[in-house]
């Protein structure tokens, strides 16, 4: 309940802040972004990129010069790990799901002509922490941090004057698991960014 309490105050700052006159001048643009994560968790003795979520979220970025742009977000997002089929394991039985609500901050360097590199760091608020077996659901909300900080990377390329393909890898930098073992986070996320 935490949680949900931190994300709302996180997103009506965002919201306010969107919604003043200089959000909307020349400088400024709004972004709205939605796609799949690919994720995996560092430490859980599990590996591929094997859970598949989804990420979709708002944001403004902020021209400043030579090619250069800053922004933040907050983004719904959708991590965890999955226990796959093989021959050596054929029970499906590890399946972490953890829900966050992210916020981003973003430098955007256009390298060549709708080709864009993007760098930052990210803190994310978990509001959702589920833990499968195969057989059930066990909520394990206790046993995570409620929050998760993190490095991220990537590129994105223009497909219009107002959308964009973009990818970026994300990390944790801090372990947020609140047991013994250590976790990070390590996730892939492909998406479709429009400007308004």
């Amino acid at each position: 309940m935490k949680n949900l309490k931190l994300s709302k105050w996180l997103a009506i700052g965002l919201f306010s802040f969107l919604i003043q006159p200089t959000a909307f001048s020349q400088n400024f643009k709004l972004n709205l972004s939605a796609g799949l994560n690919f994720s995996q968790v560092n430490g859980d003795k599990l590996a591929g990129f094997n859970k598949i979520g989804l990420h979709a979220g708002a944001g403004i970025s902020r021209y400043l010069k030579n090619n250069q742009s800053i922004g933040f977000e907050l983004i719904y997002s959708e991590k965890g790990s999955k226990d796959v089929v093989s021959n050596a394991d054929p029970i499906v039985d590890t399946l972490f799901k953890f829900n966050y609500f992210e916020i981003p901050i973003i430098y955007q360097y256009q390298l060549k002509p709708k080709l864009n590199l993007q760098f930052g760091a990210y803190t994310a608020v978990n509001i959702k922490a589920v833990y499968n077996d195969g057989l059930e659901d066990y909520d394990v909300s206790n046993q995570i941090y409620n929050l998760d900080y993190g490095l991220l990377a990537g590129l994105s390329y223009e497909l219009g004057p107002k959308s964009k393909f973009q990818s970026r890898v994300s990390t944790s930098i801090i372990d947020f698991n609140n047991t013994f073992e250590r976790y990070y986070n390590l996730v892939i996320s492909m998406g479709i960014c429009y400007s308004l």
